[in-house]
């Protein structure tokens, strides 16, 4: 009876051990199967690049190249956390994500803090807009002395006040945080005289507001847009960059532009 007993608890004692291990060989493969998890700071409400739905989900252009990237990288799984636009670099700094993408275009004061991606996905250049009429606004100097719109943590805001600090004669800079409606009012109303905007972002309010906004022939600058990635984490963004180019080399890019923002804008 004793032998039967040990016997017994030895054969428990090996089934146990056999299926812990292939416990931990399943836990094992799951987690290679989905890859290491790396936290994407991105915003909730820049309609149509990314923006929360009736659901509460996240959707829009950003959101879809970011989910094609995600495909073609096995080794890691992109979770994404919503947040004010405002809110997400600081997050970044502070690591509690892992890269941001939001429309970011480039900036020198940006880059000293953070690893700018190599390869761009939206053109991102901006011009002077006004209502109705801009042509007497040609260059920033052109806006000395008057009200311009901009929304705080933009790369419009870095040019106009890399403007003030190099000059006498400032911009009035009117910092927006309210919504689009908001600001095609106040260019219609003289709260602002003008504003530095895409001419994706001025074709979409005049067709979405009946609003009747012109830009000057000459860009402010010429701009793309990147991802945005923490100091050192060059791995992360060649891998990203690496994903991203073969997406425009397959003209996936410019598919998902065409679909969701009506054009080719990745040019």
């Amino acid at each position: 009876m004793k032998k039967r007993t040990l016997f017994g608890l030895g054969v428990l004692l090996v089934l146990s051990t056999s299926l812990a291990a292939c416990g931990k060989e399943s836990q094992a493969q799951t987690q290679k199967e989905e890859g290491k998890v790396i936290t994407v700071g991105t915003g909730n409400a820049y309609r149509p690049f990314v923006y929360l739905d009736e659901n509460n989900e996240l959707q829009g252009y950003d959101v879809e190249v970011m989910k094609e990237i995600d495909k073609k990288l096995p080794d890691y799984q992109f979770k994404y956390e919503s947040m004010d636009f405002k809110n997400i670099l600081t997050a970044l700094s502070a690591g509690k994500v892992d890269f941001a993408g939001h429309q970011y275009e480039y900036n020198d004061e940006r880059a000293k803090k953070y690893l700018y991606g190599k390869v761009g996905y939206t053109d991102y250049t901006l011009y002077i807009a006004a209502n109705k009429d801009a042509s007497t606004y040609t260059s920033l100097d052109t806006l000395a002395g008057k009200k311009v719109f901009t929304s705080p943590g933009s790369n419009a805001a870095y040019l106009l006040e890399q403007y003030n600090q190099n000059h006498s004669t400032k911009i009035d800079i009117v910092y927006n945080e309210a919504t689009q409606e908001v600001l095609v009012k106040g260019l219609q109303n003289g709260t602002a005289d003008a504003a530095l905007l895409t001419k994706y972002d001025v074709d979409k309010l005049n067709k979405e507001f009946s609003a009747e906004l012109v830009t000057n022939t000459k860009p402010i600058n010429e701009s793309k847009t990147y991802f945005v990635f923490k100091k050192g984490d060059q791995e992360l963004a060649d891998k990203v960059d690496k994903a991203l180019q073969e997406l425009i080399d397959e003209g996936k890019l410019s598919e998902l532009s065409k679909k969701i923002l009506g054009a080719d804008y990745t040019k």
